[in-house]
């Protein structure tokens, strides 16, 4: 039976995506055009929505979007009314526009896109800015909805960079720059420094900036940045302390961990006199948290720090509650962890870069998957054995060499893969740079089939009890659609022909060419 909103929602989108999509790169023929005039241009015709509320605006290389989501959950859960926007999605578009953790609905995205068209087309007819960008038009649909829901707040993160990104017309309460690291070096630079001056774009006059665990490198940058511009520079984990005992994850795989009070920066204390938090008596807060790793305490950090400048500010809100609800984060696939019937344990991790991928590592061997020198170990805490197939796809422009050695040296095998996303790295292109480095590597040309092999492997070899599904959001998105029977959004772009050269679904591939006979 077909379902009319459905219907209109995907017609939507496909309209949306006849944009120019850097993103997703389906209109090759027109290159990037790096500006903010054309979004300040929409902006402004739309009213100025990005100014109708407080915003908290999130640049890095990793962990942004954790630390999105974190911070986010925390307005929330202190009972704000809270927009997020994120990029990219996992399953549908919907997933980019929150409100309160819940995704903003079909008809509402679908009519907002019809109510922007024309002005989107206005642009484009004025002929002196270009077209309108897939990205600069869910930027400003984020910031209508979230100005006709009446948000308190609006946490936001940049797509690309910051200096350039759609997202910095934004006048925010705070800014805040996660790690950098090389990530996009076609677009952003080779050098850490080169892609944090890029990030620190988004440091405005006169309002904190949040900096979480750093480069000195990129330290250097946005200290500079933060001068120039008359910022207050705050150290995320110099004023967030944490503690955790040795045995930090619970039997259901949460990491529990303390965050202490906030150690104010000097500057913070000499200014003003500081506000009292609403329980003097609770010093330190407990989280529970579903997602895993060191990197995730971090960004725990990070958010927690970004919350008690938002309470320094004068903004009304229990801060104690609102840093208990980082843990009520859901982030899937960064670290999660699924676990099926006749499958071993899956862990599904957008890793896409050096950093993230060794994060991933660090974290598999505090599961005990894999020992201090890279080499497998015999014990693990939580019941999982030390050996594990590896699923590995990855996404063009990002560097995945070190990649492959990081968790591939360690895996029973590795399956190399790709996604149905038109920037999708060839398979066969994965498997010849880990066969460089002797590595045992297999090839599936769907993350459908590199699943069901790794869970055939799985049963041949009784010691493998751990599926890892990484090296790019896309793939371990698919893998979620597969395990979790989720209907995928197929969007009209992946029917066109350049996608011909994906192998995945030769059925797929026969269907398209019938229709066009």
């Amino acid at each position: 039976m077909s379902d009319p909103v459905h219907e209109r929602y995907m017609g939507a989108v496909n309209r949306l995506l006849s944009l120019a999509d850097f993103e997703r790169k389906s209109r090759a023929n027109q290159p990037p055009d790096w500006h903010l005039r054309r979004v300040e241009r929409l902006m402004e015709m739309l009213g100025n929505p990005h100014l109708a509320m407080p915003v908290i605006h999130v640049a890095g290389s990793k962990g942004k979007g954790s630390t999105c989501t974190m911070i986010a959950s925390g307005l929330t859960a202190a009972g704000l009314r809270t927009g997020l926007y994120t990029s990219p999605h996992l399953h549908s578009f919907t997933e980019r526009i929150r409100v309160g953790g819940e995704n903003m609905s079909k008809s509402d995205f679908a009519g907002l896109i019809d109510e922007l068209w024309p002005l989107v087309s206005e642009i484009e007819q004025q002929g002196d800015l270009g077209v309108v960008s897939v990205f600069e038009m869910l930027t400003a649909m984020a910031f209508v909805h979230f100005r006709r829901i009446n948000a308190d707040f609006a946490v936001i993160e940049t797509g690309l960079g910051g200096r350039l990104d759609a997202t910095n017309v934004v006048d925010p309460e705070v800014s805040v720059i996660t790690p950098i690291s090389l990530d996009h070096v076609r677009v952003l630079g080779d050098k850490v420094s080169l892609i944090a001056r890029e990030k620190a774009g988004i440091i405005k006059p006169g309002r904190p900036t949040v900096v979480a665990k750093n480069h000195a490198a990129a330290w250097e940058v946005i200290r500079e940045r933060a001068e120039e511009v008359g910022s207050e520079v705050v150290g995320a984990c110099a004023t967030v302390a944490m503690s955790k005992s040795d045995d930090a994850l619970s039997t259901d795989l949460r990491q529990e961990f303390v965050l202490k009070r906030w150690n104010a920066p000097a500057s913070f204390v000499s200014d003003s006199a500081l506000r009292t938090p609403p329980d003097p008596g609770l010093v330190d807060v407990k989280v529970r948290s579903s997602l895993l790793g060191s990197h995730q305490i971090d960004n725990s950090r990070t958010a927690a720090a970004t919350l008690n400048v938002l309470y320094q500010q004068g903004h009304e809100f229990d801060v104690n509650a609102a840093i208990r609800g980082i843990g009520d984060v859901s982030w899937p696939c960064r670290c999660e962890v699924v676990e099926l019937d006749e499958w071993p344990p899956i862990i599904l991790d957008g890793a896409h870069n050096d950093a993230s991928l060794k994060a991933l590592r660090d974290t598999l061997r505090t599961l005990g998957a894999i020992s201090g020198d890279g080499n497998m170990n015999g014990h693990s805490g939580l019941g999982l054995t030390t050996q594990y197939v590896l699923v590995l796809g990855a996404t063009e422009g990002h560097q995945f060499e070190t990649m492959a050695r990081e968790l591939a040296t360690s895996a029973l095998r590795t399956i190399a893969t790709q996604s149905r996303h038109p920037k999708s790295s060839p398979a066969n292109h994965l498997a010849d740079v880990g066969r460089r480095h002797g590595l045992a590597f297999s090839v599936r040309p769907s993350v459908s089939e590199a699943l069901q092999e790794a869970k055939q492997l799985a049963k041949q070899n009784p010691e493998v009890r751990l599926i890892v599904v990484t090296g790019s959001l896309f793939v371990a998105a698919e893998a979620r659609e597969h395990l979790l029977d989720i209907n995928p959004e197929i969007y009209e772009d992946l029917r066109q022909p350049y996608m011909l050269a994906y192998e995945a679904d030769r059925t797929a591939h026969s269907k398209i060419a019938n229709r066009r006979n």
